[in-house]
Order: C-alpha cells, then sequence, then structure tokens
C-alpha cells in the first residue's frame, strides 16, 4: 500500500468557459510582483528566464497543462438548481480552448519588436541596454539595473558585467589580422557592440573574406560566446531559399553562415531577396514544419564567412551595399595556435567592455565605419551582381538633365557586354535593369530634326567619350525596332 499523500483536489470553472479557467490559472504565469513571466507572442510560448526571454515548446506547454488539471474539478449543474462534482479531465480540445485563452489575455501584440520595455516605467527612457548575469547595463552610464521581465529581450550575456575587465590577447590578435587597417578594427568594434545591443536598424550584413586559417572562424566562435549559444542559428547561404530555410531564425540576434558558397545553379535570386528582407527590417512569413506560420520582424544580424566574394545575381546591386565588408590577408596555416581561443574565452568580460566601447561610438556617429580597404571588393561585388551597374558607371553620366536615344545605349551595352564576357539579354531585360538600378529613369518620344519620334531615356546619357551611333542609323534603327 503507497504511502503517497493523495493528491490535492482543485475546484476549477468547467471546460465550456475556458476564459475564466485561465483567468484561475494566470498567477501561475506571474512572478511575486504580479508582472506575467509567460506571454503568447507571434505564434510562439515565451517564457522568462530570469536575465532573458525565451521560445518554450508547445508541446512542454500542453504537458504542463495536462499535469496541472489532471486532479481537477469543476461544479456541473444537475436538475432542480443543483450542482455535482466532475472531473475536470483534460483532452486535447480542452486543452486547446484552455490555451487560445491563456494566449489572448497574455497576448505581446505582433508589432512588439525586441529589445523593448513592455512595462519599465523611468527605465525605458534610458537608451539602449545590455542584459548580462548581473544586470541590465544600460549604454549611456553603464549602470546596472535590476532584471525584470518588463524587458523583453532575447539576448543575455552569458556572463557578468565587469567595468574593469579587459582583454589584451583579443585587440593584440585582431593588430595582427590588421595592422595598417584600423578602420577594419573599428568597423568589427562596431558590429559586436550593434549585436549585442539587440538593434537591426543599420540594416547591414557583416562578410568576412579570407584564406583558410585567418581569423575568421576565431572571430565568429568570439562573437558566439559573446551572445551565448542558445541565441545563435547557423543556417547554410543557399538554405535560406528552401522553404523552411528561414525558420532557425525565429528568435535568434545572431546567425553565423561559414562557408559561404552559392552557385549559379542555386536559387540566388530567392537567397538575395530573403537576405535583403532580413536585414532590411522587413515584415516576413516564415513556414515552420508543423507549426503555425511566424510574421513579424526578424531580430537577427547575419555573418556571412567566405574564403573569396561571394558571387550574388542582383540585377539592381543592392545587394552588395548591404555588406560591411572585412578583408583578411594573412594566414596562419601550419602556424595556428590551438591555445588561443581558449585564451580569448577568459576574456570575455573584457571583450564585453570592447564591444560595448564600439557601441557608444555607433551611437555617436550613427553608422559602422566603411574601411577603406573594403570599398574596392564592395564595388566588385556589386558589379559581379549586378553587370549593368559597372556598365553605368564605366561608360554613362546620370542626372535629371541627361538623355539619351534607347537605341544609342543598347548598341554600346552589346559591345560592353561583349568585351566583358557578359550576356547582352534582350533590350527589354536590358531596360527593367537599368530601371532596377536607376529608379528615376523614363521614356520619352521627342522628335528629332527630321520630325520622327525616337525613343529616349531620360535620366541616363553616354559618357562624352563615348561613340555615338550617326543619326541615319539611329532613324533607321528606331524605324525598325517599330517595324517589328
Amino acid at each position: 500500500m503507497s504511502d503517497r499523500p493523495a493528491p490535492e483536489i482543485e475546484e476549477l470553472p468547467a471546460p465550456s468557459n475556458p476564459l475564466a479557467v485561465a483567468r484561475r490559472l494566470l498567477p501561475d504565469w506571474q512572478n511575486e510582483d504580479g508582472r506575467l513571466v509567460c506571454r503568447r507572442w507571434r505564434a510562439s510560448w515565451m517564457h522568462w528566464t530570469g536575465t532573458c526571454w525565451r521560445e518554450m515548446d508547445e508541446a512542454q506547454v500542453r504537458a504542463a497543462m495536462y499535469t496541472r488539471l489532471e486532479h481537477a474539478v469543476y461544479l456541473a449543474p444537475v436538475k432542480d438548481g443543483q450542482f455535482e462534482e466532475r472531473d475536470w479531465a483534460p483532452t486535447k480540445q480542452k486543452i486547446g480552448n484552455l490555451l487560445d485563452a491563456l494566449g489572448a489575455i497574455t497576448l505581446l501584440p505582433t508589432e512588439t519588436d525586441a529589445p523593448a520595455w513592455i512595462e519599465g516605467g523611468d527605465a525605458a527612457d534610458g537608451g539602449p541596454m545590455v542584459a548580462c548575469e548581473n544586470g541590465l547595463l544600460r549604454i549611456r552610464d553603464r549602470a546596472l539595473l535590476p532584471h525584470g521581465p518588463g524587458f523583453f529581450n532575447l539576448v543575455s550575456v552569458p556572463f557578468a558585467y565587469d567595468p574593469a575587465a579587459s582583454a589584451p590577447t583579443w585587440e593584440r590578435f585582431l593588430a595582427q589580422i590588421w595592422p595598417e587597417d584600423p578602420d577594419a578594427v573599428a568597423a568589427l568594434q562596431e558590429w559586436f557592440g550593434y549585436v549585442l545591443s539587440g538593434r537591426t536598424d543599420q540594416q547591414k550584413i557583416l562578410l568576412i573574406v579570407g584564406p583558410s586559417r585567418s581569423g575568421k572562424g576565431t572571430i565568429a566562435r568570439v562573437l558566439k560566446e559573446l551572445v551565448g549559444k542558445e541565441n545563435l542559428a547557423g543556417p547554410t547561404l543557399a538554405g535560406l531559399g528552401t522553404n523552411f530555410g528561414l525558420s532557425t531564425l525565429v528568435g535568434k540576434p545572431l546567425a553565423v553562415i561559414s562557408d559561404a558558397r552559392l552557385s549559379g545553379s542555386d536559387n540566388n535570386s530567392q537567397v538575395v531577396e530573403r537576405l535583403l528582407t532580413i536585414s532590411g527590417e522587413d515584415t516576413i512569413d516564415i513556414d515552420r514544419k508543423y507549426r503555425a506560420v511566424w510574421t513579424g520582424k526578424l531580430p537577427t544580424r547575419l555573418v556571412i564567412l567566405s574564403n573569396e566574394l561571394p558571387h550574388f545575381g542582383d540585377s539592381s546591386g543592392v545587394i552588395a551595399r548591404r555588406f560591411v565588408l572585412l578583408n583578411m590577408r594573412v594566414s596562419w596555416l601550419g602556424k595556428e595556435d590551438p591555445t588561443l581561443f581558449d585564451r580569448l574565452t577568459a576574456e570575455m568580460p573584457g571583450i564585453l567592455n570592447w564591444a560595448l566601447e564600439g557601441l557608444a561610438r555607433l551611437q555617436r556617429t550613427g553608422r559602422i565605419t566603411e574601411p577603406a580597404s573594403s570599398r574596392e571588393a564592395v564595388t566588385t561585388m556589386q558589379d559581379t551582381a549586378s553587370p549593368t551597374s559597372a556598365f553605368i558607371r564605366e561608360r554613362c553620366t546620370t542626372g535629371p538633365a541627361c538623355s539619351v536615344p534607347v537605341d544609342a545605349l543598347w548598341t554600346v551595352w552589346r559591345e560592353w557586354a561583349e568585351d566583358n564576357n557578359v550576356r547582352p539579354g534582350t533590350k527589354q531585360v536590358f531596360g527593367r535593369n537599368l530601371l532596377s538600378v536607376i529608379p528615376q529613369l523614363n521614356r520619352t518620344r521627342p522628335r528629332d530634326a527630321y520630325g520622327r519620334q525616337v525613343v529616349t531615356y531620360n535620366g541616363i546619357t553616354l559618357n562624352q567619350s563615348e561613340p555615338r551611333l550617326p543619326e541615319s542609323r539611329l532613324i533607321a534603327s528606331q524605324s525598325l525596332s517599330e517595324s517589328r
């Protein structure tokens, strides 16, 4: 015979009134101050861990409800105004209705983007905050505030803030990578602080390009340690274009794409579109296996590591301008230091302070430093992604007072494309690509000296050194185009 005490019986409202049941159970989801520590947000259950908010698995929430209600009872009306006690008897439908009701009374508006104060009073006006083990660090004055569920943050660094900590090994390591390029170190420092802050307003992607064993992986591992492994996603570049490719990014402030490769046969345009959507703070619908579609703005900052400049097909060339590009030229292949990462890990509180200095500078300047050493590489990426952009830069001038006959521009483009081993495509595709690079471009049909209408682009012209089509050829070409 068991000596275990009989389970305590709890009387609750009837299952037919799930909202009333939800209100009775709500104290389970509040702390001692009456603040909610469980919330429904963007089709997910979120719970407060003590330093940040984390997503809960739907199955765990359901399992907890089944356990909670296993021995509950309710009073059911019978004849003559009498009531009888019945088992609450949780079922899939009853639990589903109850969770719907709990979601309704704990709902955090979809438009809430982390990090954000959802309850905070005066603290909400303090500017950017970084959650550490020992409190919320206010960047403005480096004051530590107590943790609380009123600050809706998804990131918490897994160590304490120590204002006296330094990182000499880390700073020496970066000086070896970029011995004559302090702007590259400054850009990386600002990026680290940017990731910690939870901001996405820079609309940038960090791209680190260099040979094997040049330090790319070490920098990425240190950044992972800084934000915590729970806050990290590790997708592939090609995988971002697949049906469920974005699902791993939900709730993750950092995604590191290692050994980035994207050939022309991959879903290049879909990948470019998604990189632009994520970095551009756009709202997106994300399919998740066996779960409801997630809708919102991803908090994810992207870091791409590559041995060579990746090729992105983008007729507008916009994708290249989204990158903060850091070039590495030194390789330690065969001379690796196996103790380096452990020594860097011991300096994480100091690296946090280093990153906070970068964040403070970013707050002052308003933009991440662009190293002069990366500008040529960004231009190369833009030209590779959009040959039309390269053609315009090399052969054309743009502006509201510029104009050129369509056929004259088309002829020069075909010659340029042949010289640069680029497929010229059709005149219509060329016109579409021009418009994606120069949105102000328009077409008109002014009359020439002979009274003939000549289809003309306004907003662009050929450089003075470029050969022009003889007027007779231009008229003949125009007439042939119209006859077709």
